[in-house]
């Protein structure tokens, strides 16, 4: 199941780069993986596509302690999380 989510966050592009290679053990545990990501105009905002073998690996991801506080510590506003949709085929243009 591949979705988009979004969430506000307060540190740079680069320090959430560097949670999500931090956050890969739990990701793997649970099922995820990012397949792309970008930051809002203003940098307030991640706009991320997701794929998850199933939607309780998600819920099991998101509501993981360790998870939310590393998250919380990174920046990310974990209460603005939102899947806006389910996603199917897809294509990433190359540069």
């Amino acid at each position: 199941m591949k979705f988009l989510a979004t969430f506000k966050k307060s540190c740079s592009f680069e320090r959430w780069l560097k949670l999500v290679d931090d956050l890969k053990p739990h990701m793997d545990k649970h099922g995820l993986k990012l397949i792309v990501a970008m930051e809002s105009d203003d940098g307030s905002r991640i706009y991320d596509l997701g794929e998850a073998q199933t939607m309780e690996g998600v819920e099991a991801f998101i509501s993981d302690p360790d998870v939310i506080r590393m998250r919380v510590e990174a920046g990310v506003d974990t209460d603005s999380q939102e899947v806006i949709n389910a996603i199917g085929d897809h294509h990433i243009f190359p540069r």
